[in-house]
């Protein structure tokens, strides 16, 4: 619960390696050896930070730290009854994922292994904007489920899960149809090859933002078995269909390359989301199709006024010979349109009418205390 102290922590950190890596650059430093020193450096300030708010803010981990052997005995199964799933879990993410890149590789190359690398890339950032609400998301379930309070977490999923989901399509609708320029302002003329990858691949932070919070209903309620037992089966499908879009024609194959890798994340990562969704909502007893029909009308719409946008754009022969100045006015136009569909249609974005009317009242307060 003290998560503003520690990300102001956080902050700090970064700023401390921004200064580390330009002192090494300056001072011409920056080798392989440096690096994993940098590292170490980092990694261990972030830990003496962490551990200097918990002993300030009263959670001294000098305190009470003594337990008998039969408490130590019950932390320990209770710990592997809970990680060992995730544990088989993680192993199996691993091995699945060395093999798709290793399969990339061998049958398409290092260009299609760099088309995919800067798509999947690309995608990350989209997630960035929703990521950081999955710890907290999973620290109010768990405290509802301890309180056996489930219709909270029904709530809580209702309330969060289609907005945070909404959040995460409207930055990965625009990147789909922002594709050409966006690899252009990240990797130049040499990845006009990617295009297509980070198209497809914009669409799996949609996905992974809904897998990583409608998976922290798992985590709090402990069902991490049924968890892995999804992953993993639906891992285990997909290699085979990773070798069937990568490998040559001649070996049976659709030899599509990044493309395909990226066709095979996407689909799989949308079946594995709504395989956990349908278990969530019978958990929660919520409407399944609800939540199927959501995901599609939202991305819809806003692919569509995402389309809309760089249309628009692109018929001004001045604004589309500048790929910065195209890329940010549509932006600016898709970000209006946008803002008006949430005002007039706010259950696209998981909202009702009364969250836009609080929202509008805050604003005005703080822009206008006086009236």
């Amino acid at each position: 619960g003290i998560t503003v102290s520690t990300e102001l922590v956080r902050i700090c950190q970064k700023f401390l390696g921004l200064a580390l890596i330009v002192f090494l650059y300056v001072s011409q430093q920056i080798n392989l050896a440096n690096f994993f020193y940098y590292q170490y450096v980092m990694f261990v300030s972030l830990s003496v930070a962490f551990i200097w708010v918990m002993e300030r803010s009263g959670f001294s981990l000098c305190q009470g730290w003594r337990i008998n052997r039969e408490q130590i005995k019950g932390y320990i199964k209770e710990f592997c009854d809970y990680c060992h799933p995730l544990f088989m879990y993680a192993l199996v993410a691993f091995i699945v994922g060395i093999l798709d890149r290793w399969l990339l590789q061998t049958y398409a190359g290092s260009v299609q292994q760099g088309f995919y690398s800067l798509s999947y890339q690309i995608g990350a950032i989209c997630f960035l904007f929703t990521s950081a609400m999955t710890p907290l998301i999973t620290r109010e379930f768990s405290i509802a489920f301890t309180s056996g309070d489930l219709p909270k977490m029904a709530v809580l999923f209702r309330r969060y899960i289609p907005l945070l989901y909404a959040t995460a399509a409207y930055f990965s609708c625009f990147i789909a149809m922002q594709a050409d320029k966006v690899v252009f302002l990240m990797g130049g003329e040499n990845y006009h090859g990617a295009i297509l990858p980070v198209i497809i691949m914009a669409f799996y932070p949609i996905h992974q933002t809904y897998g990583q919070l409608s998976g922290a209903v798992f985590y709090a309620t402990g069902q991490t078995a049924l968890y892995r037992n999804i992953g993993v089966l639906l891992m285990t499908v997909g290699l085979p269909i990773t070798y069937f879009l990568i490998a040559p024609r001649e070996n049976l194959g659709l030899q599509a390359g990044a493309t395909g890798l990226a066709i095979k994340m996407v689909s799989l990562q949308f079946i594995a989301v709504n395989v956990q969704l349908y278990f969530n909502a019978r958990f929660l007893k919520l409407q399944f199709m609800r939540y199927l029909g959501h995901q599609i009308v939202c991305v819809g719409l806003l692919l569509a006024i995402a389309a809309f946008s760089s249309n628009m754009v692109g018929k001004f022969s001045m604004l589309s010979a500048n790929v910065v100045m195209s890329f940010v006015v549509a932006g600016v136009l898709y970000t209006v349109l946008v803002t008006g569909m949430v005002y007039w249609l706010p259950v696209t974005f998981g909202m009702r009418r009364e969250d836009i009317q609080s929202v509008m009242t805050y604003l005005r307060n703080k822009l206008l205390p006086s009236v």
